[in-house]
């Protein structure tokens, strides 16, 4: 990852420090959905439903949230990064469903080549072991997967970042045309035991929807959206 996103970072790690241990009591059904939106602002409901907004999801010139036919809409207008992260306490789940979509990519942007930018991102946290992030200026981290639409990388493929190499990775799990609907399920179980060489996968503590187009080319510009996120057995 790029020094920029070192206050995104600890932002980001200050919040999965206040996540449940393994004891607390289970969370609600391991969906999430968007419809029922009754007006007003955008990321006050957000934060009902159990949302804390990070760095420039507050600050709308740069990204604009909104729900429109049941599905939370992001709009990068400009370089800018954001994200929004629930804490979960979800046992036993292996796989993740996604329905999402990207309806602009940052230009320039592939992580094969370099271009750490996409317009949507959905991150999932394990257990409550933290890990280091390399760095004594970002705080440790629990174990992430971050997962996201790609035009043309390889699918499946583990990226590390400049930070959290022991315990993050970010792997393109679809490709996808611009404008084209997409249902994701991937491994979230067989992913981490393969990335991290692990013989067990622990709980999910931790649920993010992020857009980062700090690196890509051009203005920044980017467009997705997410109507369903669901973890199976």
């Amino acid at each position: 990852m790029r020094g920029a996103l070192r206050p995104f970072l600890a932002a980001l790690v200050a919040v999965i420090a206040t996540m449940p241990e393994a004891g607390a009591a289970p969370a609600p059904a391991p969906i999430v959905e968007f419809g029922g939106f009754p007006g007003g602002s955008t990321i006050k409901w957000l934060e009902l439903k159990g949302f804390q907004p990070q760095q420039d999801a507050t600050a709308p010139s740069k990204v604009q949230f909104s729900i429109a036919q049941e599905r939370l809409v992001i709009e990068a207008k400009r370089k800018a990064l954001a994200l929004l992260l629930s804490e979960t306490n979800h046992f036993g789940y292996q796989r993740i469903r996604i329905e999402w979509g990207v309806d602009r990519f940052p230009d320039g942007a592939s992580y094969e080549k370099g271009v750490r930018a996409e317009s949507v991102m959905v991150y999932v946290f394990f257990g409550d072991q933290k890990l280091s992030s390399g760095s004594l200026l970002v705080p440790n981290s629990p174990y992430f997967i971050g997962i996201f639409l790609c035009q043309g990388d390889p699918v499946g493929r583990p990226y590390q970042g400049r930070y959290f190499k022991a315990g993050g990775r970010y792997v393109c799990a679809d490709r996808a045309s611009a404008g084209e609907s997409i249902v994701t399920d991937f491994p979230i179980g067989d992913a981490f035991k393969s990335f991290f060489g692990q013989s067990e996968t622990p709980y999910v503590s931790g649920l993010g929807i992020a857009v980062d187009t700090n690196a890509s080319k051009g203005n920044g510009a980017g467009l997705a959206y997410v109507k369903r996120i669901e973890f199976l057995k």
